[in-house]
């Protein structure tokens, strides 16, 4: 069966820890990787169809420059101009012939800036793809795994060109057998197949490898069903609260280590003006170099806890809920309150949310956000509305409040998080005891 039939798809990440001709060779192919991708946004300015065609027109290739094919036809392409991988030729930078470059990696880099543009033109509100940095926190490229010469045996994960040797080490071209350490237990399937892989280098020193493995079988555990449902509101003193009356504490993992990370930040200032001072490149500075990975580290230690936390919190409420319903929050819009906009940036909760929408479908289950305006503002009881009436809205402070139309006490958000629930039953419809979206 061809990979692009199959239905299921899952992303495994693992650690990987290469020796120092590997790490060479990584480096080799993420700088290219950054390269061509550049090369070809730069060629997107000056090359565009419009202008191609004009030069075509008053300017032909001349004849000496066509190519023909084995039949004595002349091969039409010949007769334009270059356009996207063909105008970045070894002729031209002949470092890309160099022995220890992927060969499906200038393809797969093409892939990743095509998308780019393509997300830009169905989203356009993030802005155009920008040029991709050497000092960027990650570096990566991508290669794909291909299955030639099987005759009776079918794709695995044990026998294409990128392949598990045992489950400690993987092979990968030009790489050869690296060792790696998985996060979880491979999956099984009777015809199941890895795709791509991504290398990936992070400026605290860490590799991974990321694979894209496809199968016709369900390639993660479904949960049984609870017949149970919930609804939570997120807010900055604690994390969440739901309809069950839990409610979940702010780890807080930024504000808890923004001292230390400060102190090593300046540090890091105090060599980096130490080195112009003395004249020197900051990459011939060991110190600095040092100090560098020192700050990368303590950032990459805040995102590790930050996500184990969602992860595993998305997870149990999928696990055990059949109905999930949370608020569709516009982080954006929130990170405008200066006073708030840390306490919101170190939550994660754009990343929660995200976490509840692939999971949910992946184990059987169903998650539904809602918008959240006036819930925090409407009696879950009368349904009256703060604000109305010539009452008075509630404030961030107002943790508790009494309803003055039928004196009912509220807990804020506890209030909200049953009017989230009632909200997401509007958009959906029972049928079989079986949640299903509203048409």
């Amino acid at each position: 069966m061809r990979k692009t039939e199959m239905k299921y798809m899952l992303g495994l990440k693992m650690r990987a820890f290469p020796n120092h001709k590997q790490e060479a060779i990584i480096k080799k192919n993420t700088d290219t990787a950054r390269f061509i991708y550049n090369q070809l946004l730069a060629n997107s300015y000056t090359d565009s169809a419009i202008h191609r065609n004009k030069l075509d027109k008053h300017y032909p290739i001349p004849e000496e420059y066509w190519r023909y094919n084995s039949k004595g036809n002349v091969i039409a392409k010949s007769k334009k101009r270059s356009t996207g991988l063909d105008r970045i030729t070894a002729d031209k930078y002949p470092w890309l012939a160099d022995k220890d470059l992927d060969s499906l990696m200038p393809y797969n880099t093409q892939i990743n800036y095509q998308a780019a543009w393509s997300l830009f033109r169905k989203v356009n509100h993030a802005g155009h793809p920008k040029f991709k940095r050497k000092s960027a926190p990650k570096q990566s490229y991508s290669t794909n795994c291909q299955y030639v010469g099987l005759k009776d045996n079918k794709p695995s994960l044990f026998n294409g060109t990128v392949r598990f040797i045992d489950k400690k080490h993987l092979k990968l071209p030009k790489l050869g057998n690296l060792k790696v350490v998985l996060s979880r237990s491979l999956p099984e399937g009777e015809e199941i197949r890895i795709t791509k892989a991504t290398i990936s280098h992070l400026s605290s020193g860490e590799y991974f490898i990321s694979l894209l493995i496809k199968s016709n079988d369900a390639l993660a555990e479904t949960y049984s069903k609870t017949s149970s449902e919930v609804g939570y509101d997120l807010n900055v003193k604690n994390f969440l609260m739901d309809t069950t009356g839990h409610e979940e504490p702010n780890p807080k993992y930024y504000q808890k280590i923004k001292n230390k990370l400060a102190r090593e930040q300046r540090k890091l200032s105090r060599r980096a003006r130490r080195a112009k001072k003395e004249k020197r490149k900051l990459w011939q500075s060991k110190n600095y170099q040092k100090q560098k990975i020192k700050v990368a580290k303590l950032h990459r230690r805040i995102f590790n806890q930050r996500h184990s936390f969602l992860d595993q919190l998305s997870t149990a409420y999928i696990k055990n809920h059949d109905l999930v319903v949370g608020e569709n929050l516009k982080s954006k819009n929130l990170l405008k309150d200066h006073a708030l906009a840390m306490s919101i940036s170190d939550v994660g909760w754009r990343t929660f949310i995200g976490m509840l929408q692939y999971k949910a479908p992946l184990h059987g289950k169903t998650f539904v956000l809602v918008n959240p305006a006036y819930t925090t503002q409407t009696c879950y009881d009368c349904k009256f509305v703060m604000g109305t009436n010539g009452t008075k809205k509630l404030t961030l402070d107002q943790r508790e409040w009494d309803c003055p139309n039928c004196g009912k006490h509220h807990v804020r958000d506890y209030n909200a998080a049953k009017n989230i629930l009632a909200k997401g039953h509007q958009s959906l419809k029972v049928a079989n005891n079986e949640y299903v979206f509203c048409r």
